[in-house]
């Protein structure tokens, strides 16, 4: 049975769910019902390529590409397969602990409706036009997301945000062309998939590589939030909607390492090699300088978005380790990484709205009042400080061991990284878990989780931060078949 048409259906269905809404559909409702039926697809796909490695919808032909270069082929295969899921988990998540009554609610959930589809379509594209393109389309509402519906300095976050990434956007798109404009005219193509092949054989000199190697740390570098491009993120995840923060920190952040691991690395590693030293700087800043800097804040957002931003750099390592176990590793994290991030904005959007605040000085006692709430941000720290048996963990030593023989000091700054993020969590934890429940607790009111409509969507970003921890194959055995085409020779 022909299953390629699930590949642009994943795609339609949110669409046709933001227009529902539009027509007066009830926004909310909508949007969940949406999130639950893409996961059929996903399934089915899966269920693909697990048996046959890869599927593709469109023109795959050359003489169709002779005709108009760019075509809307989409494509899944092993190592796309575990973003895919993780945006469909987060988005799913991300709908079910959005509330109904918030001001212009129909817009609202059409905006997380379509960041939801830019993270999609990025991953699933082959063609470098929609690639680069479905991720821009995602930008958009996330910047109407945070400047509508954010709190604190939210125009100012959301305008940061947007001039930081359309700097990233744009170095990339230079990036991009230059790759494609540097093999000859005879072999040039927007196909991932025919460029990657070519350049196999015939790899590009080390004088262009370089030079595009650093286009492509910078753009990408951008969007992951690298030091010292990572200023945006902190303040624009404290200032988003707990549902935006999810999809951008859990999905769309995942966009630059994927689009690294995909393009970038296997297509110019002569290029990095040279720029190897730099790398190291920029993941060594942001495990110390954001990991001092988490350990600065007080507002318990603030501490979730510089944690966020700072994980990247262990990412980064099994990036640049240059072994096929620190490059899955690094999978593992970013998968483990986007769960963890989601549950812990949702947790902080939850104790925002029900307490009045995130301040950790003044939720004292929250472990006593809302004892399920607690557990949640107990969960979302311990993931977050890679705890054995839950998703990060996997992730970091995989990435550790792989990384050693070939960068033993950004492995060692990477250790203290570990130790800075489990001061942070676990003071973080401890002031809101214990001690006297503080007047701001009292005065609020707070109530804990009641009933499986709120608890779900925590619940479910918990069992899958346990299964990839315990079970790390789901995501390692689809993967190693396409890093080892991608990175061994």
């Amino acid at each position: 049975m022909n299953m390629t048409w699930l590949l642009p259906a994943m795609l339609v269905i949110p669409l046709i769910g933001t227009g529902l809404i539009a027509l007066g559909a009830p926004a909310r409702k909508t949007a969940l019902i949406v999130s639950l039926l893409n996961l059929v697809p996903g399934f089915l796909l899966s269920g693909v390529v697990l048996r046959t490695g890869e599927i593709l919808f469109g023109p795959q032909s050359i003489q169709a590409r002779e005709v108009f270069p760019v075509q809307f082929s989409l494509g899944l295969d092993g190592l796309s397969l575990p973003m895919v899921w993780l945006t469909l988990s987060v988005t799913l998540a991300a709908m079910g602990v959005a509330r109904e009554g918030i001001k212009r609610e129909k817009e609202y959930f059409i905006c997380l409706l379509l960041v939801g589809l830019g993270g999609l379509g990025a991953f699933l594209s082959v063609d470098l036009f929609y690639f680069f393109s479905f991720h821009e389309v995602a930008l958009i509402p996330s910047f109407l997301l945070i400047g509508i519906w954010g709190q604190g300095d939210r125009t100012g976050a959301a305008w940061r945000m947007t001039l930081y990434l359309m700097f990233g956007s744009l170095v990339l798109l230079v990036g991009l062309i230059g790759l494609v404009m540097a093999v000859p005219e005879m072999a040039r193509t927007l196909d991932w998939r025919v460029l990657t092949g070519y350049l196999k054989v015939n790899p590009l000199a080390p004088g262009i590589q370089t030079p595009l190697a650093a286009l492509l740390l910078v753009g990408f570098g951008t969007l992951i939030s690298l030091f010292p491009f990572h200023s945006w993120a902190p303040g624009g995840y404290a200032s988003a909607p707990a549902p935006a923060a999810m999809l951008h920190a859990g999905v769309l952040k995942k966009f630059g390492l994927y689009g690294l691991i995909r393009l970038a690395l296997p297509l110019t590693p002569l290029g990095w090699k040279e720029i190897s030293w730099l790398t190291g700087l920029m993941l060594a800043a942001n495990l110390l300088y954001l990991g001092l800097a988490a350990l600065q804040q007080r507002d318990f957002r603030w501490l979730l978005g510089f944690s966020s931003v700072m994980h990247m750099g262990t990412v980064f390592l099994g990036l640049i380790g240059g072994t096929l176990l620190g490059l899955s590793g690094a999978v593992v994290l970013m998968v483990g990484h986007g769960l963890s991030a989601a549950l812990g904005f949702a947790v902080a959007g939850e104790i925002g709205q029900r307490a009045g605040t995130t301040w950790m000085q003044d939720l004292g006692g929250l472990g006593k009042k809302a004892p399920k709430l607690w557990f949640y941000l107990t969960v979302a720290a311990m993931a977050s400080i890679g705890l054995p048996g839950l998703a990060n963990f996997a992730g970091e030593i995989l990435i550790f061991f792989g990384s050693w023989s070939a960068h033993p000091l950004w492995v060692g700054v990477a250790a203290w990284g570990v130790v800075l993020s489990s001061i942070a969590m676990l003071r973080a934890v401890r002031s809101m878990a214990f001690g006297p429940t503080s007047r701001t607790v009292d005065a609020s009111g707070l109530t804990d989780f009641k009933g499986f409509n709120e608890t779900w969507p925590y619940a479910f970003l918990t069992f899958l931060l346990l299964v990839v921890g315990i079970v790390p194959g789901v995501v390692l055995g689809p993967i190693r078949p396409v890093l080892e085409r991608l990175f061994l020779p």
